[in-house]
């Protein structure tokens, strides 16, 4: 069987039958949206369910040729050994969700502060971060499901503290902004983070 070449994927056309790559098995390049894209799949038996799967590796050309190949030759190594990457994926995947769906703002905040406080030089400061949250966000948000948090919750935290403690509630604003901004960085909550904290004035 030949090698895909560039010149035969860029002729690669919506409609075409997917072009065989021979230097791995099960490797070829699917038709896409327009002539000379496509997406990289590698057909393989699954070592765990017997079944045939198919595993997609990347659109063309953004990952070009010998990439792919990379790709297919690493996939077949690792379903070699008896593994079936696919149920892998969708076992982390469901792992990933089901900490998101559990993972509280307090569960959240405590995370940060401890990724955080090595690099703290000043303990006090440390102490402080965490209990600012835990004295007037904890009460009343501590439970809550992060990706459930609206700009709504954080404001009905801060609007008696603006009134009473102005610098406080900026620092606990601030605070707040970097637990959602860990949140979004680890997939827990979708949206820019600053639509949920930075909205949030002297309400």
């Amino acid at each position: 069987m030949t090698q895909i070449t560039d010149l035969k994927a860029k002729k690669v056309a919506p409609g075409d039958k997917p072009v065989a790559d021979g230097s791995i098995p099960g490797l070829r390049l699917e038709p896409g949206s327009a002539k000379g894209q496509g997406k990289w799949i590698l057909r393989f038996v699954s070592p765990v369910t017997k079944k045939r799967r198919d595993m997609g590796l990347g659109t063309y050309p953004e990952v070009g040729i010998a990439d792919a190949r990379i790709r297919g030759m690493a996939a077949r190594q690792a379903i070699g050994s008896g593994k079936d990457l696919i149920e892998e994926r969708d076992s982390v995947r469901a792992a990933h969700k089901a900490i998101a769906e559990a993972m509280t703002f307090e569960h959240a905040a405590r995370k940060v502060h401890d990724e955080k406080k090595p690099g703290w030089k000043n303990p006090k400061h440390a102490d402080q971060w965490i209990n600012t949250l835990r004295d007037y966000t904890f009460p009343k948000i501590g439970k809550n499901k992060v990706a459930d948090l609206a700009p709504a919750n954080f404001a009905e935290v801060l609007r008696p503290i603006w009134l009473k403690k102005p610098e406080t509630a900026s620092r606990v604003k601030q605070r707040c902004h970097m637990v959602m901004k860990w949140c979004w960085a680890h997939g827990l909550v979708k949206g820019n983070p600053l639509d949920v904290v930075g909205t949030c004035q002297r309400l």
